[in-house]
């Protein structure tokens, strides 16, 4: 076989591979998704954005500090710094049915702070279709609704989005020391 004929005998597969080949799918199509850290609160399902959260841990031990709102747990030291820990069940001004042990914590910080949610539990980290997302709070009582921006929906469930930053900046959690009688 000459080398002519072996080059266009290849030639000729390459031409019939293009003409055979399935193209790929455009990069517009692709699907993107959004992470967040979902968890149950007073029987409640939420999550929260990846970017809200810095850690999810067990409830730290804990000093107590007299003089303080009810919902402050106390504060505890995680790595070198002071974390006001905050039982968010109490905030709402309900009591978990769950014991401290089982609970868990969700840390939001910033340059100044670091302050910690109690959450009831963790259900990990929660991947959603970008195209899933409602700005509509669905499905959430009404003391939530001030702290919730909007909702996955997807698989048959419900994730109403609460924001920890939003939550963090409420005027209750200013000043934790009770007031003056």
């Amino acid at each position: 076989m000459s080398e002519a004929t072996a080059f266009s005998m290849l030639a000729g597969m390459a031409e019939k591979s293009k003409a055979a080949a399935v193209a790929l799918p455009e990069v517009e199509s692709a699907q993107t998704h959004s992470t967040g850290l979902g968890f149950n609160l007073l029987g409640q399902r939420f999550v929260s954005s990846m970017e809200d959260v810095s850690e999810l841990m067990r409830v730290p031990q804990v000093t107590r500090i007299p003089g303080v709102k009810n919902f402050v747990i106390g504060v505890s030291n995680v790595r070198g710094r002071l974390m006001t820990v905050i039982d968010l069940a109490l905030f709402f001004g309900q009591a978990s049915s769950l014991p401290r042990a089982q609970r868990r914590v969700l840390a939001i910080e910033d340059e100044e702070n670091l302050l910690g949610f109690m959450i009831d539990d963790s259900f990990g980290m929660q991947h959603f279709p970008s195209d899933a997302f409602s700005e509509k709070a669905q499905e959430v009582p009404d003391m939530f609704t001030s702290f919730v921006q909007g909702s996955y929906h997807t698989a048959g469930l419900v994730w109403p989005v609460l924001s920890l930053a939003s939550l963090s900046g409420d005027p209750r959690l200013e000043n934790l020391a009770m007031a003056a009688q």
